[in-house]
């Protein structure tokens, strides 16, 4: 008969009651936001250093022709790299989020920051789409504006209606539309250069300006750790299209072409050139539903956090709260059990 290892004993009444609410907090242990942060820093640092190592043959051609001329062109490179790489990714990085990583101890401040995040979410929908300014660029229609303002003065419930339909009704497609132009975009630019330093800047310039939209449009950012992927997953679809002019997809899918390829003239570069578009322009895609796919799954978070903590009642004390909670779950399994013994 095999032989199971015995169990330590219970604690008696006299146990460390430091050490026991350390071993249980240690199971709801926040993610470590600020060293992903730092991540996105260092991504955003390598995206630099590959942005300078593109434009280095060029800038080096400029002092050739002048030495004033070389500085020039280096300082606008600088502004460039300011206003097309960092000032998005400032902008993306400093928006409004939700908190869905939470301990009991910061449970209720994250529902009442989520609340305020809310409405400023929804504040900020209703003032770009009802702003003259942006006519063109509008994606509510007055309908969603007038709810959204409606919740905002009314209940929460009212709001958070309000701005789940307005999501799935018109923001989800809009972001759809952006993402596949974008896509074509990142297609025609790779196809038809055939440079690997042009084809990684357009990938990386497109990808992170459609980050930035999605995030703007959604009116507010995914959580750090999930904007670390985002931008990892940018910066590999940068280096993918700069290896990629390296390879000969034609000599690859040769024996596709066998009997046609001296009939076409220049089937070779056609099928380079529609190969490193198609990859490219798929990684972009996966750049703008990751994101879409993160920002709903945060909102979704934010909601089963504010549901949850209608069911718990004030009080400081931890194991108040989570004892109410049980008791209230135990009534309605048992509320259930009748019902169905009710019914047979």
């Amino acid at each position: 008969m095999k032989k199971t290892k015995a169990l330590p004993a219970p604690a008696d009444d006299k146990y460390d009651e430091v050490a026991f609410s350390d071993s249980i907090s240690s199971a709801l242990k926040q993610k470590n936001e600020k060293r992903y942060f730092f991540a996105i820093l260092a991504v955003v640092a390598v995206v630099v250093l590959l942005i300078v190592g593109a434009l280095a043959d060029l800038l080096a051609l400029c002092f050739q022709v002048n030495q004033w001329f070389g500085y020039a062109a280096c300082a606008v490179a600088a502004l460039l790299v300011f206003l097309f790489i960092l000032r998005p990714t400032v902008k993306v990085i400093g928006a409004r989020f939700f908190i869905t990583d939470v301990t009991a101890d910061t449970f209720n401040a994250a529902r009442r920051k989520n609340y305020r995040a809310l409405r400023s979410v929804a504040g900020a929908l209703v003032e770009y789409n009802t702003d003259p300014k942006n006519m063109r660029f509008r994606y509510l229609t007055q309908e969603k504006c007038d709810k959204l303002s409606e919740g905002l003065k009314g209940e929460k419930e009212e709001l958070k209606a309000a701005l789940k339909e307005a999501y799935a009704s018109e923001v989800g497609p809009f972001a759809n539309k952006l993402i596949w132009k974008s896509a074509g975009k990142v297609f025609l630019t790779t196809s038809i250069s055939q440079n690997d330093k042009i084809d990684a800047l357009s990938v990386l310039l497109v990808n992170l300006s459609l980050v930035k939209k999605i995030v703007a449009i959604y009116g507010y950012r995914p959580s750090f750790s999930k904007l670390f992927r985002i931008y990892f997953t940018v910066l590999r679809s940068a280096l993918l299209a700069y290896g990629m002019q390296n390879v000969n997809w034609f000599n690859v899918f040769g024996k596709f072409f066998s009997g046609v390829a001296k009939k076409i003239p220049f089937l070779d570069t056609i099928v380079d050139s529609a190969t490193q578009g198609t990859v490219s322009a798929f990684m972009t895609l996966l750049v703008g539903y990751k994101t879409k796919r993160y920002l709903c799954s945060d909102y979704k978070k934010q909601e089963k956090l504010d549901a949850a903590g209608e069911d718990l009642p004030e009080s400081a004390d931890d194991e108040v709260r989570i004892a109410a909670s049980l008791a209230k779950e135990i009534r309605r399994q048992n509320a259930r059990a009748e019902e169905v013994a009710a019914t047979e």
